[in-house]
C-alpha cells in the first residue's frame, strides 16, 4: 500500500453536496431556442446576406461556427438572461452537432464576433445595453450595421475589445473606399447601399476580392473559372498557331532544300553529259 508524501499533487476536494445539487439543478434547466422576426425587408436581407456570405467564406473550416439568430445563454441555471445576435461567428467550437441555443459554459467560450443589424426599435438598445453586455461577456468584436441609413452616424460601426470595454475599429482606405478590418474574420468590412437597403460587403485583403452574398461570391468564382478556361484556351490556340507556323516554316525549308537538290542533280547531269566521250571515240 502506497502512502502520500509532501510532494504528492493534492487532489481537489469534491464539491459539497449543496454545490453538487445546485449544479444538477442548473443542468436540468431548459434553455429555449430563440424566435426571430425580421423588423423590415432591409433588416432581414442584411442579416441573411451577412450570415450566408460568412458561411460560404468559412465553408471549408469545420471548426468555425457561423450562426444567425442563435440565442446565447451565459448564466448557467438562468434561462431568463440571454443575448441573440443577428449573426455570430465562433472559432474553435465547430459546426457539429447542430445547436438550438448556445450555452457559453458548455461551449467553453463566448462568441468571437457578433453583428447586430439596427432597426428603429432596437438601435438604441444595441448602442447602449448590448454593447455593455457583449463587453462583459468578453466578445472580441461587436459590429453594428444600419440597413436604412438613418439610424446610425455611419453605415457600419465596428468595435474591438480593449481593457474590459470596446474601442472603435480604425478605418482604412483601399482604392478610394473606406473599410473596417475585422481581425476575427480576417476580412475588411463596409456597408453598401443596395436596392432594398444597406448590406455588409466583405473584402479579402489577401486577394482583393469583394462580395456581399454567398451567391455573389459563387458567381465571381464561376466567372474567374470561366476567364481562366478562356485564357487557357487562348494560350492553347496561340501555341497551336505557333506550332503550325513552325511546321510551315520547316515545310518551306524542306521544299527549298529539295529544289536545291534537284538543281544540283541537274547540274551534275549536265556536267557529266558535256565531258563524256561520244560516238567511235567513246
Amino acid at each position: 500500500m502506497s502512502t502520500s508524501t509532501a510532494t504528492d499533487t493534492p487532489v481537489p476536494a469534491a464539491p459539497s453536496a449543496d454545490v453538487a445539487a445546485e449544479l444538477r439543478q442548473a443542468d436540468e434547466v431548459e434553455y429555449p431556442e430563440g424566435q426571430w422576426v425580421a423588423q423590415s425587408t432591409s433588416h432581414g436581407d442584411a442579416v441573411e446576406q451577412a450570415a450566408g456570405a460568412l458561411r460560404q467564406h468559412f465553408r471549408e473550416r469545420a471548426e468555425v461556427l457561423v450562426a444567425m439568430e442563435l440565442r446565447v445563454y451565459y448564466r448557467r441555471g438562468n434561462n431568463q438572461v440571454w443575448l441573440q445576435p443577428d449573426v455570430q461567428v465562433v472559432h474553435g467550437v465547430g459546426r457539429s452537432p447542430s445547436r438550438s441555443s448556445y450555452l457559453v459554459w458548455q461551449e467553453g467560450k463566448p462568441p468571437d464576433f457578433v453583428l447586430e443589424v439596427a432597426s428603429p426599435s432596437t438601435a438604441a438598445r444595441d448602442a447602449q445595453h448590448k454593447v455593455g453586455a457583449y463587453a462583459s461577456l468578453c466578445v472580441r468584436e461587436y459590429w453594428r450595421l444600419d440597413p436604412i441609413g438613418t439610424l446610425m452616424a455611419s453605415p457600419l460601426e465596428g468595435y474591438v475589445a480593449r481593457a474590459g470595454g470596446y474601442e472603435p475599429v480604425p478605418a482604412l482606405e483601399v482604392a478610394g473606399r473606406v473599410w473596417l478590418r475585422s481581425e476575427v474574420l480576417g476580412l475588411d468590412l463596409r456597408g453598401e447601399w443596395r436596392e432594398r437597403g444597406s448590406v455588409l460587403v466583405f473584402r479579402d485583403p489577401r486577394t482583393g476580392e469583394e462580395w456581399a452574398s454567398a451567391a455573389e461570391r459563387e458567381q465571381q468564382a464561376a466567372e474567374r473559372k470561366l476567364t481562366a478556361a478562356r485564357d487557357e484556351l487562348t494560350a492553347a490556340r496561340d501555341a497551336l498557331s505557333a506550332r503550325d507556323a513552325e511546321l510551315s516554316a520547316r515545310d518551306a525549308e524542306l521544299s527549298t532544300s529539295q529544289e536545291r537538290v534537284r538543281e544540283l542533280e541537274q547540274r551534275l547531269r549536265d556536267a557529266t553529259g558535256q565531258t563524256r566521250p561520244s560516238g567511235r571515240d567513246a
